[in-house]
């Protein structure tokens, strides 16, 4: 056999492992993003329960840094955006709405991850993003 026919099942090996790590990269930031997603709506929560209303800017959030650092990172960023003013059920109250709450920078444009008030995380198209109801 040449060295040539050795090549070939490793580089499809080499292939098929570069295409499964993609797949997982893009895995991960999703998951990334839901978790940032969720900080901020725990910290929407909190700040909602302290002050009976919700923040205006990013820097009201700076108080729950230190519990949710990854998204308070995302909110100062600007790489999460949240609704001014939102404020997400508490503990013991009742369920919320689909309205958004806080969601993707590019998702009224290019659609992307969305936090509702009733504490899910949806995926959501930019028409569907524009179509959809914001906490007010």
């Amino acid at each position: 056999m040449s060295p040539r026919w050795k090549v070939g099942p490793a580089l499809v090996l080499l292939v098929s492992l570069a295409a499964g790590c993609s797949n997982s990269a893009s895995r991960s930031q999703a998951e990334s993003r839901e978790g940032e997603l969720r900080e901020v709506g725990s910290m929407l929560t909190l700040y909602g329960g302290e002050f009976k209303r919700g923040p205006a800017k990013a820097a009201d959030l700076a108080r729950y840094e230190a519990g949710h650092p990854l998204g308070y990172q995302a909110v100062k960023s600007g790489e999460i955006v949240f609704v001014p003013g939102a404020t997400m059920p508490g503990e013991g109250e009742k369920g919320g709405t689909d309205a958004v709450v806080a969601y993707e920078k590019d998702a009224p444009t290019q659609g992307g991850y969305v936090l509702l008030h009733n504490g899910s995380i949806k995926k959501m198209s930019a028409d569907e993003f524009k179509n959809a109801p914001k906490i007010k």
